[in-house]
């Protein structure tokens, strides 16, 4: 078991071990979630650049950030509905 604690922002650091466990990387986004009074972790990895080259066809240039991050937040819609992943 593993122990972070509270700073005063209220962040909490997730330790190496877990994040590696977890495939938790920067820029990824985690999903909170309350069950039975014990809070549950679901990652959402960030997708990369390439990962997104070649799904959207555009009549306009993209900002892949932009993208990235409306996939993310569609990613944690279908969590939070209990949906699989798109």
């Amino acid at each position: 078991m593993t122990m972070s604690h509270v700073g005063q922002k209220g962040q909490v650091v997730l330790p190496k071990e877990l994040r590696d466990v977890l495939g938790i990387g920067p820029g990824d986004r985690i999903v909170f979630d309350v069950q039975d009074g014990k809070v549950v972790l679901t990652p959402v990895p960030a997708r990369t650049t390439s990962d997104l080259l070649g799904i959207l066809r555009m009549p306009k240039p993209v900002n892949v950030k932009e993208a990235r991050q409306d996939y993310q937040n569609h990613l944690v819609d279908k969590l939070k509905e209990g949906q699989p992943d798109a």
